[in-house]
């Protein structure tokens, strides 16, 4: 009780009039001062920048690019407008650069004219990045050119956003008009493919035609050969009965008469052969000349120009041969129809018999040509005949190859579905921003000034410590002279700060929770470690006054400044230079702060029970070391009587 009895002498020194009592109520209301108004301006600095003054200068130009008209400029500044991210001024240049050194702007942002034509160079072989250009001026504030940066990477990516969607689009059209090529490749391999079945039938019936026109000339030049065999002993035979004639034809005018009738047998036959001849050639020549009506790709092939050639030879040669073979016949009838009247007259039927004698010459020399035509047409046939049949071949490969054709152009079609407008706008938007990002917070502060609120109760409740000692006496010079422990005496120097400390914290928090809706997850929890902190802060600074007098109030202000930069309040201390990582565990503000950011958004128990004791430790410390420096300050010294600097 003679500790609470010494800090109550304390603060009754601040009864009578009508100011001091305002002192120790101005002393609770020091954190209040120092925490309230910094969270209260810094509370949501990034929630309310739809009041900053931006200029937005649309300098872009439209254009025509892959069939579609792109105004990407007006696009983008619609985008603006309908997100209100900050104050947006469409103005011309000279606006905005006169606006941006007056400080009427913040920063500036111009779309060039060239915009629009960069993003439609997508589809060209050497494709431009499209640029926005953001003006700073620091001079204007440089917090403002942070925030400049932060909405740089925002326009970045609804830009890009916008840029892929057109992109896609433009991509769907070009899928579209594919297809519809596709579509058209298909339908023409699919008429390739009925063409070459059509070419394979054709050719296999050349083939076979060819092969019997084959067959037919080699009837054709054994028949021949037979006709020129006949005629050979046909014109042997004329020759014998010239020269014996004139021996013997007195004599064998009967078996004259009877050889004549063999002639004219032998000549019938020989005409029926020549005329077979003639209408088997003659036919063949139709057969070959229809052969190439319906084939006119024949036309072109030397094989069948010579067959046709060498068939119309031997059709002219057979005609020839047959009228002969028939002259023949009508002489060799004359002759024998005359062999009566050779009795009479044999010089009559010496002339008769010359006279057959010579067609049947000229019978035996066409017999023998038409033998050679026949086998060059069979030869010939025989070659056109095999060309046939490697066309043949060909015609099949084609018709393979266009089947396999109208596969593959199947096959891509099929992977090329059919699209709507509808499915082309749901893709572009996907393809637009392929990705979304699901953030999630284990620990949310929600707003900046709530993710604050730690490091500036911290703050708050140091500077009251240091305050508290410029209006409150560290210890009772005149319990200092008495009886009184040293302990008491501490303790009681100690208490007074720590109460009003205390309830300081209390009003901090109340105003910042009730006016800005702090709203601690763990309020009691918050409450006591704000309670612990006051103490806490109080006695380390109580010791330093009561050790170094005016000097303690300067050290405990250099600690405020090192604290300030090494507790971790702001910034990661992975960012701070290596000294302040160092001395950052061993500062008491860094365990007021990293309690206070369980308390207030949540997190690990175990942390909170660590800052409690450490921050009790620094309590029980401070007290410890304060009692020890008042027993040592009960010797007075010239020092202690007239110290060089003071408050």
């Amino acid at each position: 009780m003679r500790v609470v009895k010494l800090a109550l002498l304390e603060l009754r020194r601040f009864r009578g009039g009508k100011l001091r009592p305002l002192v120790l109520v101005a002393l609770v209301l020091v954190p209040l001062l120092y925490g309230s108004l910094y969270l209260w301006s810094n509370w949501n600095p990034y929630g309310r920048t739809e009041h900053v003054p931006v200029a937005v200068v649309n300098n872009d130009q439209p254009v025509r690019a892959s069939g579609q008209f792109i105004d990407a400029g007006k696009q983008f500044t619609e985008q603006l407008r309908s997100r209100r991210l900050f104050d947006w001024n469409f103005v011309d240049a000279r606006e905005a650069r006169r606006g941006l050194r007056q400080g009427d702007y913040y920063f500036t942002i111009t779309v060039p004219k060239d915009f629009s034509a960069k993003l439609g160079s997508a589809t060209h072989r050497l494709p431009q990045r499209a640029e926005l250009e953001i003006t700073k001026n620091d001079a204007n504030g440089y917090i403002a050119g942070i925030m400049a940066d932060t909405v740089e990477a925002e326009l970045q990516n609804q830009i890009n956003a916008a840029a892929h969607s057109a992109y896609a689009r433009t991509l769907y059209d070009e899928m579209d008009t594919m297809r519809q090529k596709l579509l058209n490749a298909s339908k023409a391999a699919e008429q390739l493919v009925e063409g070459t079945s059509l070419s394979v039938r054709g050719t296999e019936g050349l083939s076979s035609g060819l092969s019997g026109a084959v067959d037919g000339a080699r009837d054709i030049s054994t028949g021949v050969d037979d006709v020129s065999t006949a005629a050979a002993q046909l014109d042997r035979r004329l020759t014998a009965l010239t020269n014996l004639t004139a021996d013997r034809l007195p004599a064998r005018m009967d078996d004259a008469v009877d050889a004549g009738g063999a002639v004219v047998q032998g000549m019938s036959t020989v005409a029926t052969a020549t005329s077979f001849i003639a209408d088997r050639a003659s036919n063949d020549v139709a057969g070959i000349e229809e052969l190439g009506r319906k084939h006119p790709e024949l036309g072109q092939d030397p094989t069948y120009r010579r067959v046709l050639r060498n068939a119309r030879q031997l059709a002219g040669t057979t005609a020839k041969t047959n009228d002969r073979a028939s002259e023949v016949l009508s002489e060799a009838r004359r002759a024998n129809s005359e062999l009566a009247t050779l009795r009479r007259s044999v010089d009559t039927v010496q002339q008769r018999i010359t006279a057959v004698t010579e067609p049947a010459d000229r019978v035996t020399a066409g017999t023998s040509a038409l033998s050679s035509g026949a086998e060059t047409l069979t030869s010939s046939l025989n070659n056109l005949s095999s060309s046939s049949r490697t066309l043949n071949a060909g015609a099949q490969q084609l018709n393979s190859g266009a089947e396999e054709l109208k596969s593959l152009v199947d096959q891509g079609l099929s992977r090329i579905p059919p699209t709507d407008p509808a499915q082309v706008s749901r893709a572009a938007d996907v393809l637009g921003s392929p990705t979304a990002i699901t953030q999630q917070n284990l620990n949310p502060a929600h707003v900046y000034g709530r993710g604050l609120a730690p490091f500036f109760f911290a703050i708050a409740l140091w500077v009251f410590g240091l305050f508290a000692y410029l209006l409150l006496k560290p210890v009772n010079t005149r319990a200092m002279a008495g009886r009184n422990l040293a302990a008491t005496i501490a303790l009681a120097g100690w208490l007074p700060a720590a109460v009003l400390g205390t309830l300081g914290a209390g009003v901090l928090l109340a105003v910042v929770g009730f006016g800005l809706g702090l709203d601690p997850i763990h309020l009691w929890p918050t409450v006591g470690l704000l309670a612990l902190g006051a103490t806490a802060f109080v006695a380390i600074d109580h010791l330093l006054r009561t050790a170094f007098g005016a000097v303690g109030d300067a050290v405990s202000l250099v600690l405020l400044i090192v604290q300030l930069t090494a507790s971790g309040g702001l910034y990661p201390m992975e960012t701070t230079p290596v000294p302040f990582q160092a001395i950052h565990p061993y500062l008491p503000m860094t365990y007021l702060v990293d309690g206070l950011r369980v308390t207030i958004s949540g997190g690990l128990t175990e942390h909170l029970v660590r800052d409690l004791i450490v921050l009790g430790g620094f309590l029980l410390a401070s007290l410890v070391l304060t009692t020890i420096v008042v027993a040592r300050q009960r010797v007075w010294t010239i020092g202690r009587l007239h110290p060089r600097i003071e408050l």
